[in-house]
């Protein structure tokens, strides 16, 4: 027992009640109450406390097949508990709308016929806008025009807006 704890009378009641049971069934054979006095065989200690005979096989068997038989009513015991509560989880559960139960079809993939035209044809739009002149806006307030034109421009000019005379002008 541990220390500290009250001995469980209840527990101990119970295995007392099991092992009267089992000898009194036949499975656990009765223990002769004094040393039985048997001529000692070679190679066979006779010896007070010693084991006189083998284990019996039978009881052996029968205790093993009730384990067994225990094991499996406490697993199917299981399975049917768990399959009530999941059906009764089931019941309350709301029916599923149309859109929940209808089988979706994934698109099919986008491939490209031919990768490297479609390449050729985004360097050559990205080129355009780099090259070309165009509006920004519909109210024709500010223009795109080609990068060379406005590193020409800006030569000379300084950057943060202020005009210094002592440098000059890109011609255009």
């Amino acid at each position: 027992m541990t220390e500290g704890r009250p001995p469980n009378r209840a527990g101990m009641l119970a295995a007392i009640l099991a092992a009267l049971a089992l000898r009194r069934s036949g499975i656990v054979p009765h223990r002769p109450s004094a040393p039985q006095d048997r001529p000692a065989r070679d190679g066979d200690p006779a010896g007070e406390g010693h084991e006189t005979r083998d284990v019996n096989v039978r009881n052996t068997i029968l205790v093993m097949a009730g384990l067994a038989l225990a094991a499996a009513a406490v697993i199917g015991g299981m399975a049917f508990t768990m399959r009530a509560v999941a059906a009764r989880q089931r019941a309350d559960l709301p029916a599923l709308t149309p859109q929940q139960t209808q089988t979706l079809v994934p698109p099919p993939p986008n491939l490209q016929a031919n990768p490297y035209a479609d390449l050729d044809k985004a360097r050559a739009a990205s080129r355009a806008r780099l090259d070309g002149y165009a509006y920004l806006d519909p109210a024709r307030s500010r223009a795109r025009i080609p990068l060379d034109r406005a590193m020409q421009l800006a030569i000379g000019r300084s950057l943060d807006g202020e005009d210094r005379g002592d440098l000059h002008r890109a011609a255009p």
